[in-house]
């Protein structure tokens, strides 16, 4: 076959861009020529109701919804165990009251708890008296909660505590329990801890929670009193990203979220990246769910997060559903 001349090929690629978009124009101007009609008939007659069971709350342990919002604990990082498991750690958000001349602070793993080894150890170097005179209010620790504790007028608080050390006060681990009445209104409080008695103290599991919750079962009244505005028929749990999280060793586990809160060994939200003490765990919210009159949907690890997954055989081990079956029908 004879090869078509430079000149040739150029004349011949524009005769077919031309007959290409007269094909196009010629479609358009079909399709724009024609007419359609619609005809929606909302009589009351033909409605469908929408199911009751379609209106509900999706929940997720995001931008601190759950701890240090929805939940009523006024404490961040109550058990010492954000900075991770190695001591020592970094004891954030608490801050030191005193320099080094007067106290030394620092984490070891000598907690009462097992499953929550880290706990807070204080040194005092200063007294009431003698050379070394401890400053005005003494030396220790503060807890400034989530962007400070709004402690409300006429509010009572419990605070609880364990406490180990001192010449013959705690000479093994000893959990104290008070209450405390505000009589102003201050949005930016905290949780003060101080000694002017030189020796060694320990601290673990401290929390603050108000005695006035939704219901006495630990959630803010003020926004969970809100969700139940919306009369939700299902509350969706514990989210989505959160329940898988960015690396399955920081997933959402059922098993470890309930029970007494001090055994509750919390874990990083590393999907949202933050530490979460799990004091909002799924007993909480199956009681929440109940509180609202909501039906509780569990969103259930699939054995995958954000970067790795796990066989298919190994799945039934991770999640373990049936046991968390077994475990909401026997409350």
């Amino acid at each position: 076959m004879a090869r078509l001349r430079d000149g040739a090929v150029y004349w011949l690629h524009r005769a077919l861009v031309v007959l290409c978009a007269l094909c196009w124009t010629s479609s358009v101007r079909f399709v724009v020529g024609q007419a359609g009609q619609l005809s929606v008939d909302a009589s009351p007659q033909t409605a469908r109701k929408i199911p009751d069971k379609m209106f509900g709350i999706f929940f997720e342990e995001i931008n601190h919804a759950g701890a240090g919002g929805l939940w009523a604990e006024l404490v961040s990082n109550r058990g010492f165990e954000a900075g991770g498991p190695n001591t020592p750690s970094n004891i954030d958000p608490w801050f030191i009251i005193g320099n080094e001349s007067s106290i030394i602070v620092g984490t070891d793993r000598t907690s009462c708890f097992e499953r929550n080894p880290v706990a807070l150890r204080m040194e005092v170097l200063c007294d009431s008296k003698g050379t070394n005179v401890c400053p005005s209010g003494g030396v220790g620790v503060y807890n400034p909660g989530y962007w400070g504790m709004n402690i409300e007028r006429r509010k009572s608080y419990k605070v609880s505590l364990h406490i180990r050390g001192g010449k013959k006060q705690f000479t093994n681990w000893t959990k104290i329990e008070f209450h405390l009445k505000s009589n102003i209104n201050n949005t930016n409080s905290r949780l003060q801890l101080t000694t002017t008695k030189t020796g060694v103290l320990w601290l673990d599991q401290v929390s603050v929670m108000p005695l006035d919750t939704y219901m006495g079962h630990g959630f803010r009244k003020d926004l969970a009193s809100m969700l139940a505005d919306l009369k939700p028929q299902f509350l969706k749990f514990p989210g989505g990203n959160y329940a898988m999280g960015n690396y399955l060793r920081n997933a959402f586990q059922w098993g470890e979220t309930v029970g007494p809160w001090e055994e509750r060994s919390g874990h990083f939200n590393d999907a949202w990246g933050y530490w979460t003490d799990d004091g909002l765990g799924f007993f909480e919210f199956l009681q929440l769910a109940e509180d609202l009159g909501a039906s509780p949907v569990w969103v259930v690890n699939d054995g995958a997060s954000a970067n790795e997954e796990v066989s298919t055989a190994r799945i039934v081990s991770l999640v373990k559903v049936c046991s968390s079956i077994t475990f909401s029908q026997s409350l």
